[in-house]
């Protein structure tokens, strides 16, 4: 599934989005979602201050999704070929999806890089969705069968 919206000046109706797609992967665990916006990955840009030294914009592309509710990000390996499963290069959608199905634990985000995102989301239940126009947001659901995990490599 892919959604997309507009948003102007109210920023928090994007982050209203984060907090909706948060719940339904929680709700749904085989749902995976990705979010990005125009400046690409945003909830990236709020946990800067907590990211790997690794982790920049050139090499982020299908690394931060939303599974089970959480926030995760596959790493990227220490040395190429260090850890078979990773990819040395941004994974592709279904790499992807083949990773956060078989790695879940290895791939949730640390603490302090989901409570960043947390804090801007909390409260949300409480909280309802203006409509305004401007800046796209893009939202992008993956569902995970379950069976055994596909070699999508």
């Amino acid at each position: 599934m892919f959604g997309m919206t507009k948003f102007g000046d109210n920023i928090e109706d994007e982050w209203f989005i984060v907090y909706v797609v948060k719940q339904i992967t929680k709700e749904f665990p085989e749902l995976v979602a990705r979010i990005e916006d125009n400046d690409g990955e945003f909830l990236l840009i709020e946990a800067a201050d907590f990211l790997p030294k690794w982790l920049d914009p050139d090499n982020s592309a299908n690394r931060v999704f939303f599974h089970h509710g959480e926030l995760c990000i596959i790493p990227a390996p220490r040395k190429p070929g260090a850890v078979s499963w990773l990819p040395t290069t941004p994974p592709t959608i279904p790499q992807a999806l083949n990773i956060i199905s078989t790695h879940p634990e290895e791939i949730l985000a640390s603490e302090s890089i989901r409570a960043a995102v947390n804090r801007r989301i909390r409260g949300w239940h409480n909280k309802g969705l203006c409509q305004t126009g401007g800046v796209d947001t893009r939202c992008l659901l993956h569902l995970i069968p379950n069976i055994e995990p596909m070699n999508w490599a």
